[in-house]
This record gives C-alpha cells, sequence and structure tokens, in this order.
C-alpha cells in the first residue's frame, strides 16, 4: 500500500509504543506492503511521532529496528524522576474531572512542574538522541502536541519550529516530563486529550493507524470515531501487551517491544495487501 493518497497515523505509548512501532513498521516494509516514505502524509503523536521523524530520516524502517533490538546502537534514554504509577493517578484524576481541556491542559501543566524532576534541556537532549539531526526528513510528516490553553497543535517542517523541539513537546508526558518550548509557545504532550489524532487524516482515502494504546473514550470525537472505523487499524496482540511489562517508560523495554511489534506486523501485512 502506497501513494497520495494513503495516510499513516502513529499514535502515541511510551517507549514501549516506539518500539512496538518500529518493529511494526519494519514488518511491513519487508512484506512489501507500506513503506513510510512513499505515502501522502505521516501523522506522528508522542511515541509515534518520535518513530516517524527516526524512519523517515533513516529512509528505512528495517535500519531503523536494527538499531532498536541492539542494546549497544540504542540511543541513551532519561528514565522518569516520578514512579509513572503515581503520576498516573495525578494525570487520571485531571482527565476525569468535568474542566475544560483549557483548565484541564493548564493543571497537567503544573503537575509537570511539580513533579517532572528532568531539566528541560536534558529532557531535549535525550530526545534529540531518537533522530539524526534537526532537520525535517519529508514535508510529509506531521507532528502533533497540545498549548497551553489546550489547543491542539500541528508541527510540520513549514512551521518554523526544529525537529527536535516539535519532537520535544510532542512527547511532554504530563507530570513525567517537563513542559516543553518551541517558538516562544509552551506544549504538553501530544496524547495529552488523544492518542492518534487520526482526523488529521480525514481528507484520504486510505488510513492506517498504528495505535499501540487506545484513545481515551472521553475524548472521542464523531471526526476522529469515522477515520478510525474505515482505517487498517493495528494494534498490540495480547502477548505483546503483555511483554511490554509495567513500566512502558523503562528504556529496556524498546528492544523487547521492537520484537513483538515485528511479530503483529507480519500477522497485520495481509489487512493491507
Amino acid at each position: 500500500m502506497s501513494g497520495d493518497s494513503t495516510a499513516v497515523v502513529l499514535g502515541g505509548g511510551g517507549l514501549a509504543g516506539i518500539g512496538w512501532t518500529t518493529g511494526v513498521l519494519a514488518a511491513l516494509e519487508e512484506q512489501g506492503v507500506l513503506r513510510l516514505g512513499s505515502v501522502g502524509a505521516v501523522i506522528g503523536t508522542s511515541a509515534g511521532a518520535a518513530v516517524a521523524a527516526a524512519v523517515l530520516q533513516a529512509g528505512s524502517a528495517g535500519a531503523e529496528f536494527g538499531r532498536i533490538v541492539r542494546k549497544s546502537l540504542r540511543n541513551d534514554e532519561l528514565a522518569p524522576v516520578p514512579a509513572p504509577a503515581e503520576v498516573l493517578r495525578n494525570v487520571l484524576a485531571v482527565h476525569h474531572s468535568e474542566d475544560s481541556p483549557a483548565v484541564k491542559a493548564g493543571r497537567f501543566i503544573q503537575l509537570s512542574r511539580q513533579h517532572s524532576g528532568t531539566h528541560p534541556s536534558l529532557r531535549r537532549a535525550a530526545v534529540a538522541g531518537r533522530v539524526m539531526g534537526d532537520t525535517w526528513p519529508s514535508d510529509r510528516l506531521q507532528v502533533t502536541a497540545v498549548r497551553a490553553d489546550g489547543s491542539l497543535a500541528v508541527f510540520t517542517s513549514t512551521s518554523g519550529v526544529g525537529l527536535v523541539d516539535a519532537l520535544t513537546a510532542s512527547c511532554a508526558v504530563p507530570g513525567l516530563w517537563p513542559v516543553a518550548s518551541a517558538g516562544g509557545e509552551d506544549y504538553i504532550d501530544g496524547g495529552t486529550f488523544s492518542l492518534t489524532h487520526a482526523e488529521l487524516a480525514r481528507a484520504y482515502g486510505r488510513v492506517v493507524v498504528l495505535r499501540p494504546v487506545p484513545e481515551f473514550p472521553q475524548y472521542l470525537t464523531e471526526e476522529r470515531r469515522e477515520v478510525l472505523e474505515r482505517a487498517v487499524l493495528i494494534e498490540p496482540s495480547e502477548r505483546a501487551r503483555a511483554g511490554f511489562g509495567p513500566d512502558p517508560f523503562d528504556p529496556d523495554v524498546r528492544g523487547v517491544a521492537a520484537v513483538l511489534g515485528y511479530e503483529d506486523g507480519l500477522m497485520a501485512a495481509p489487512s493491507l495487501m
């Protein structure tokens, strides 16, 4: 499957999501059914944005897969200072509140400033290690983030924001990582209110969605639902979910998740033929 009529949506899911998504793309590429550089649009959110940028820069999902599965070749990742389980309780409390997205975004920013414990420059350097440079690899790549007012931002090669700053914003998980700044604005993780933002692919005839983590049902718009219902949706198998372990932000989970994603990609390949 290729061509300008196809959009690929890569969702968020922590470091486990980075590994799994890379593995799926490698398998689909190997089977000749999907090559990321040949489609009309690549929409990446959080982990999915990091994978999209790395694969497009490398020119091959297989090459990136080879790097992820070999521990000696992987980039260095920071482990979050706070325990993810502790942060999750606070994050879920905000999600389950009746506050508006703008108020929720403000509360998420407060959580990040209170608990992240990582200097923004160190976090940016870690994200920069995921890619080969600050140059956008394609004008077809879209990277999502959430502004301080709760609205969606979509970075592209023409946004005037470097690739690393865009990815750092997209991967600024509330409470775990510091608030990211780009172009004079503050941002939090692109997956804060949607793990895919699949609605951005609505103009494309064929849509492929790789979704390591399900959508938040309370934020599922009709427009997003419509795109997801007609898309080829690839999600982790039960085997893969079990293999991710209890902490999706553990740097060592990437290799295992990549192998499990490769297996899931082989299983999914016929649905794209």
